[in-house]
């Protein structure tokens, strides 16, 4: 099983391969997330965007309510560039997190091996009092390879979080446009699922 510091070794080795959608343009999922992302995530006490990438979902936000992180150094110079009054920085894995309203992982945690997920998502929760976790869960994706899937079922995630004291406050699903064809969509779930999580009192 990988660990943390091995999956970002992997990830400065292959650059933006993988991090840049290969198919289906800047949205395979079919529409423009950010106007989703928009609408559940309240920015006005900051946004901490976890595995930013090169930027994609950052002008869901405004420049001075955003800060992404990712361990990928070419992703970062990348979200720089492209994105320029945004704010990214590089971090080590599992490091502390600045502290921020909300905390963002998109697409993300499906990367993370099973013993691995508490310690990736431990000081996310700890830096932020609501997170938003997005991606296709169902673990029928998982799948050795480059990169490899640790696709959850929804469930999983549930119990994940209630380990770090957040319950679940709402979710929603909506068809991932990429793969709802064959062979992708026979078997498995090919929505995009949502999770909100807020601090527990």
């Amino acid at each position: 099983m990988a660990t943390l510091e091995e999956l970002a070794a992997f990830w400065n080795e292959e650059g933006l391969s993988h991090v840049i959608p290969e198919v289906g343009g800047e949205f395979p999922e079919g529409f423009d997330v950010r106007a989703m992302l928009g609408q559940i995530i309240d920015e006005r006490d900051g946004v901490l965007e976890v595995g930013c990438g090169y930027g994609r979902l950052c002008r869901a936000f405004a420049p001075e309510h955003y800060l992404g992180v990712d361990v990928n150094v070419s992703a970062v110079e990348a979200a720089r560039k492209n994105h320029p009054g945004y704010r990214f920085e590089c971090i080590e894995p599992g490091a502390e997190l600045p502290r921020s309203g909300t905390a963002l992982i998109y697409t993300v945690a499906c990367h993370i091996p099973v013993g691995e997920l508490a310690r990736f998502l431990a000081p996310i929760c700890a830096a932020a009092e609501r997170v938003v976790i997005g991606e296709v869960m169902d673990e029928r994706w998982r799948r050795d390879g480059n990169p490899p899937i640790f696709n959850r079922d929804p469930e999983a995630y549930v119990g994940a979080m209630l380990r770090q004291g957040f319950e679940l406050e709402r979710y929603g699903k909506a068809v991932y446009q990429r793969y709802d064809v064959p062979a992708f969509n026979v078997g498995r779930d090919v929505r995009l699922t949502v999770h909100v999580y807020r601090r527990a009192q």
